[in-house]
């Protein structure tokens, strides 16, 4: 199985931004992707991702869910199997 992403269909407003929230997954040996929000934002201001408690890591800081921004596209990367969720804010498209 591929990196693969979901994207919550209701966005928040937060004044003149905009959050999008939504899921990934990782196969066993997929260590993230990329998720294009351009349909939604011109540019990513803020991002954030989170392993969920069940997927594979060993935590306690040694390895976890990095979120990364490509101007409009989140850029997600995690170790091999890692599940979870991710957010991004930025200015409307």
């Amino acid at each position: 199985m591929a990196f693969a992403s979901t994207i919550d269909t209701r966005p928040h407003y937060i004044g003149d931004l905009l959050m999008v929230t939504g899921t990934f997954t990782n196969g066993g040996s997929d260590t993230g992707g990329n998720i294009d929000l351009s349909a939604y934002l011109s540019g990513i201001i803020g991002c954030g991702a989170n392993a969920g408690s069940s997927s594979a890591g060993t935590g306690a800081g040694v390895d976890g869910v990095f979120a990364l921004i490509n101007g409009s596209t989140l850029v997600v990367q995690s170790v091999a199997g890692q599940d979870g969720t991710w957010y991004a804010f930025g200015r409307r498209n």
